[in-house]
């Protein structure tokens, strides 16, 4: 278990109310740690031994703290949060209605892709500026290539379907040079979400904790995180969080990226659960990582800001029928 603004809980554990806090027990009882919910951003369930208990929820949801749950099995994720409390009739029916109408689909799309393309192409940039003798200079330039012609073809893109092929196309030449940056004790061989080895798992984690704060974002803004503009409309699948988070992943990959030279990402033998301190040493940089964007563009240090300021620009791009110029990674600047 781990305490700053985010709690992650793990392990056999009851999450509970009492004397007014959120408490953590072990689940002998033996051991209970309390934390003030005016203190907490988010909370993060991490695999499926941990009960909560109702009135623990409800305070949470009150005061507006999201939890995430992620399974111990999978990359399944939930994200918990308050929705009443937002009037949101009337931002919602101008987004059912642009999304729904191919012109502002590509319009919006498009830009969110490209952010990402960028950010990633980014962080290749800086990560080569300290570690050029990882990857040879010839196959960086190809896979250099391939990302800046994805991102150029992306803004000539005529439909929804050559942007999702083209942003495959693009994070599929990133990928290569990770595996190269990543070091080899790992064997990381490559994105994807359902391999068990410890880059993947981490990267699935940072992920989920991603989705909790972009969906909370949403939902503040009026939006309706189930509806899309990229990923599929389907039952219970939050697709415009999806969507909006391919614009921060850089910043979790990055974090995972350093991590796994800075300390030793494991999981419990024949689990996909990583270990508490790799758990705290990926929240620490991914928080770390926000704030200071977060600071840089609004001078205020929280994991909210920015991602509440910039689903806030997309809201009143979509509204308004304007362009959208979204946020894009840059750790060199």
């Amino acid at each position: 278990m781990m305490k700053m603004t985010i709690l992650i809980v793990e392990g056999h554990s009851k999450v509970c109310r009492k004397s007014g806090n959120i408490a953590v027990v072990s689940k002998d009882g033996s051991e209970c740690e309390e934390v003030a919910v005016p203190d907490l951003e988010l909370v993060v369930l991490l695999g499926e031994r941990i009960s909560i208990s109702s009135s623990a929820l409800l305070t949470l949801l009150s005061y507006g703290v999201p939890v995430v749950v992620v399974s111990g099995r999978s990359d399944v994720y939930g994200v918990l949060l308050d929705i009443v409390q937002v009037g949101s009739a009337n931002v919602r029916e101008v987004q059912y209605k642009r999304f729904n109408d191919e012109y502002y689909r590509l319009k919006y799309a498009k830009p969110v892709i490209i952010s990402r393309l960028k950010g990633l192409y980014n962080v290749l940039r800086y990560e080569l500026k300290y570690h050029r003798e990882a990857v040879d200079e010839d196959f960086y330039q190809h896979v250099r290539t391939e990302i800046l012609s994805a991102i150029e073809e992306v803004e000539e893109c005529k439909n929804v379907d050559e942007i999702r092929r083209l942003e495959a196309q693009g994070s599929r030449a990133f990928w290569k040079v990770v595996t190269k940056l990543i070091p080899e004790k790992y064997e990381f061989t490559g994105r994807d979400p359902q391999k068990v080895d410890p880059i993947n798992l981490a990267i699935n984690f940072t992920y989920a904790v991603l989705y909790g704060i972009v969906t909370k974002g949403i939902v503040v803004n009026g939006l309706d995180p189930f509806y899309g503009l990229l990923h599929t409309s389907k039952p219970g699948r939050t697709s415009l969080t999806y969507d909006l988070s391919e614009i921060f992943k850089p910043i979790a990959v990055h974090t995972v990226i350093q991590a796994s030279r800075k300390v030793n990402i494991t999981t419990f033998r024949g689990s996909r659960l990583l270990r508490p301190r790799t758990i705290e040493a990926l929240i620490a940089r991914l928080y770390n990582k926000l704030s200071e964007e977060s600071e840089a563009l609004y001078k205020r240090r929280s994991i909210w800001q920015l991602p509440l300021r910039e689903v806030n620009k997309f809201k009143e791009a979509v509204l308004k029928g304007l362009n959208y110029e979204p946020y894009t990674y840059n750790p060199s600047s």
